[in-house]
Parts: structure tokens; sequence; C-alpha cells
């Protein structure tokens, strides 16, 4: 036979579960908000950087052309 200490702890634990299975309940909207944000930084950042070495090489490779062109010209003279 369950005496009243057993009926009390088991009652006990049932509530402890259900409050516990209750606060983990986790709200991710703000992580997800986080997460987007330094994504589209992250992605803006990028872009720029790839803008610049890409200007870059692009000057470098006209100098480089308009060297050669200096270079033939000369030898042609």
């Amino acid at each position: 036979m369950i005496n009243l200490k057993t009926v009390f702890a088991i009652a006990l634990l049932s509530a402890s579960t259900a409050v516990t299975a209750d606060e983990i309940i986790i709200d991710t909207t703000d992580l997800h908000a986080s997460i987007s944000a330094q994504l589209a930084e992250g992605l803006a950042q990028m872009q720029q950087d790839l803008n610049e070495d890409v200007n870059a090489v692009l000057v470098a490779e006209k100098d480089e052309q308009q060297t050669n062109i200096s270079i033939s010209v000369q030898r042609s003279e």
C-alpha cells in the first residue's frame, strides 16, 4: 500500500516536471534577428572588400599595360 509521503513525493515531482517543461520554451526570434543582422553586415563587408580588391587588380593591370605600351613605343623609335 502506498503511504501519504510517497503520494506527496510523486505529486511534487509531477508538478516540478510540468514547471520545468514550461520553462524550457525558448524564444529564438531575437537570436534569429541577431544572426541575420550579423550575416548581412558580414556580407556587406565582404562585398566592399571584394570591390576594393577587384579595383586594385584592374588598376595594376592597366598600369602594367601602359608600361608595356610605353616600352614598345620607346623600342620602335
